[in-house]
């Protein structure tokens, strides 16, 4: 890639961050600029990046290619450097083709799916690192054992995260493609649910078929899920490699069993599996994999990646161990508080949980898989409804999401990139959920939250010893937990 100028707007995001100190170390110059000071946006000074604050034309001086977020057009058509950027000719990129061209000459291994992309890319990206293949890795949350949602390496393995939100996964052309599920998603950009699979045989489509790799060109798909099966229907003529993996739960057993699959699995109290194979004795049968993290949904986390990782030559006992050490990343199942903290002059023994579910599919899974290594304790669920457009469409599906709780708390939409419009209001979902018959018997408690302050007081309130509190959403919910260890002081 030719070395550029390049400015890059909203620096201080997950991802963009990431790929501008990426196109630093490549040797390209590197600007930035956001709405506001953060953690990000002090560590990317100290990386050696000029970030200014605000938005401004000036900005752009000397500059060859504008780099945004795709929220961006939707959300400020009229932002003033978009504006300038595009007025004066200059190229005007998201970071996600951006990262597309960091990718080039390399042998790219891309996570991809609805749920679970994110653990299984750091898991992966952990396994590699762990068997000495030095690989770059570019993950949507940050790996404490990174420091960091990226790693750069030195070898030809480049280990990404693929999003589908705006075809962003179309400027990706990996020899090797994990997908971790598929439902309908972004109802704010995809159609319908033949639109978002058509998006994912599209990215299948453009997958590096040519180069010389040690892997030959390769799918692994959830057996698990009805949508990769229906995007296995769609790859009929596909030249590659397709795999499967499975947890037990087979969608579609007439067409046999799982190229890797899990068995022997013990979720309570303690998360362990063991791994058969159709590609011949590569997992011994005494090989124990276990995991610090609770659910089966990690074990099909954990087993994509191990696919992936014994693929590439990584040995059963390596894997073993990097599942072992494996931590999470920021926000999916992080612990942020164990023990006694003193809340409202109350000292309580309590476990704070942040996690990034946002779908119900996810938040049904992960209070399940808390329910069930935790079984003692109250469950107080804490929800961020995120977008309005989402939170109508999956209306019907959350009311049947929050059964394994005991309490649960509606906090008001995280608008994102959106606007509010009156479509829908999280009180909306708090009455609907009141009238389910877990509700209606007494069993799980409902209450609205309101806004980030207000459902810190409430949780606040609420709390008591021996609760575990899962705050969840892909917002700014997160701040409740901020707010309960900022506000109060650990005893």
């Amino acid at each position: 890639m030719n070395k550029s100028r390049l400015h890059f707007m909203g620096i201080g995001g997950q991802g963009i961050s990431a790929v501008a100190q990426m196109a630093l170390a490549a040797g390209d110059i590197v600007t930035g600029c956001d709405q506001r000071e953060s953690a990000t946006v002090r560590a990317l000074r100290e990386a050696g990046i000029a970030i200014q604050i605000g938005h401004s034309a000036d900005h752009l001086t000397d500059v060859d290619t504008l780099v945004i977020s795709p929220a961006v057009p939707a959300l400020d058509p009229h932002n003033p450097e978009l504006l300038a950027a595009q007025q004066r000719g200059l190229r005007v990129v998201t970071w996600q083709e951006i990262l597309g061209e960091l990718m080039l000459d390399k042998c790219v291994l891309s996570i991809s799916g609805v749920h679970g992309k994110g653990t299984t890319t750091a898991m992966l990206s952990l396994m590699l690192v762990d068997a000495g293949l030095d690989p770059t890795c570019e993950i949507g949350a940050v790996v404490p054992r990174f420091g960091a949602n990226y790693r750069l390496g030195n070898s030809a393995y480049f280990v990404n995260e693929a999003d589908e939100f705006n075809h962003n996964f179309w400027h990706y052309h990996p020899r090797l493609v994990i997908v971790t599920s598929i439902e309908f998603e972004h109802p704010e950009f995809f159609a319908d649910y033949a639109a978002f699979l058509n998006a994912f045989e599209h990215f299948i489509r453009g997958m590096d078929m040519e180069r010389e790799w040690p892997v030959p060109p390769t799918v692994i798909l959830n057996a698990d899920s009805p949508g990769c099966w229906d995007l296995r229907a769609r790859l009929q003529d596909w030249p590659g490699r397709i795999l499967t993996y499975s947890v037990g739960n087979h969608a579609a057993p007439e067409q046999g069993p799982a190229t890797f699959e899990a068995y022997d699995i013990k979720l309570d109290g303690q998360t362990t599996f063991r791994v058969r194979s159709q590609m011949g004795p590569v997992m011994p049968d005494e090989q124990v994999f276990s995991l610090p993290l609770p659910g089966a949904y990690n074990i099909e986390n954990a087993l994509a990646a191990l696919s992936a990782a014994h693929l590439l030559g990584v040995k059963s006992e390596s894997i073993a161990r990097s599942l072992a050490e494996f931590r999470g990343t920021r926000r999916r199942f992080d612990i942020r508080q164990q023990g006694p903290l003193k809340v409202q002059e109350r000292v309580l023994d309590v476990t704070l949980v942040d996690d990034y579910a946002h779908h119900p599919t996810a938040i049904a899974a992960t209070l399940e898989a808390t329910r069930r290594r935790y079984p003692g304790q109250r469950l107080i669920a804490v929800y961020q409804p995120h977008m309005y457009s989402r939170t109508k469409t999956f209306f019907q599906q959350f009311l049947r999401a929050f059964d394994a709780a005991d309490i649960v708390i509606i906090a008001d939409i995280f608008p994102a990139r959106e606007r509010d419009t009156g479509l829908i209001h999280s009180r909306d979902l708090v009455e609907a959920l009141a009238q389910q018959p877990a509700f209606v018997q007494g069993r799980v408690q409902v209450l609205h939250g309101g806004s980030v302050a207000e459902t810190s007081a409430l949780l606040a309130e609420t709390l008591r010893s021996g609760d575990m509190a899962v705050i969840m959403g892909a917002g700014d919910i997160y701040v409740v937990t901020e707010n309960l260890l900022k506000n109060t002081q650990q005893a």
